[in-house]
């Protein structure tokens, strides 16, 4: 039976619930599966001096690669991160911005900001500021930032599209992305076969409202990326089925000078 994609409101709501979940039930040291499983992992995107460099609340197991490593951040930049959870990236980012840069670090929600805010407190990492907001509409002006990050979190926004708009807007010109994320590939009758059993109830399986490879691209092309590069990619850890692939990739992007 077909089942309707949830609207913006109910999206939202499950993705601060399941997330909020993981951010309450999570030790400092335990490590969860990827995009809202509480199933335990010992996998990491990340290398263990990444995990050494950051405070040891910040990595809570979830996300789809390293974006960090790919952004080539320089010192005294300003970037921002889209779905910044308990911080792993955006302190990975300050770490390489240094005290003269900034990060401005957004999540939906709350419990994720107090772990990230205590985290930044333990690690006293003043240059990174983290508030809660909708990624389809950023707290900043134009051409405010030189890079964006983000890790396994676009998939989860209703309107993809809106996400690379602002991420656009808020690149100063020459401005890069570096973003980790999953898209599905496979043949179109199947991927379209996959969407239509989606069931609201998943869509913090971070498949569920994955775009198919082709379309994310465009959506970041139409967006005004140019220079798009694929960087990384492996398995996801949930597959939709048989037919139909879902990879966790890392792309980078840049807005025209």
């Amino acid at each position: 039976m077909t089942t309707e994609n949830p609207n913006k409101e109910q999206i939202h709501a499950r993705v601060t619930a399941a997330y909020g979940a993981v951010a309450r039930a999570i030790g400092e040291v335990t490590q969860t599966a990827a995009c809202c499983s509480a199933e335990p992992s010992t996998a990491s995107d990340y290398t263990a001096e990444e995990l050494a460099s950051v405070p040891r609340g910040a990595y809570l197991g979830e996300g789809s690669g390293a974006p960090v490593r790919y952004a080539n951040l320089e010192a005294g930049e300003v970037v921002v991160d889209l779905g910044a959870g308990a911080g792993m990236d955006s302190f990975l980012a300050a770490n390489q911005v240094g005290p003269a840069g900034r990060v401005y670090a957004y999540d939906l929600t709350e419990e994720m900001l107090d772990r990230a805010r205590c985290n930044a407190t333990s690690g006293n990492y003043a240059q990174v500021t983290f508030a809660r907001a909708d990624i389809e509409q950023l707290p900043l002006g134009d051409g405010a930032v030189d890079a964006a990050i983000s890790n396994c979190v676009i998939n989860l926004a209703p309107d993809k599209a809106a996400v690379y708009r602002e991420i656009f807007r808020v690149l100063r010109p020459g401005g890069r992305l570096s973003i980790a994320d999953i898209v599905l590939r496979g043949r179109p009758e199947a991927i379209e076969r996959f969407r239509q059993r989606v069931n609201p109830e998943d869509w913090c399986a971070c498949v569920s409202g994955a775009l198919e490879e082709q379309e994310y691209l465009s959506t970041m092309r139409r967006a005004g990326f140019t220079d798009i590069r694929l960087l990384a990619e492996r398995p996801a850890q949930f597959q939709p089925d048989s037919e139909v692939a879902a990879v966790a990739v890392t792309l980078t992007a840049r807005k025209p000078t």
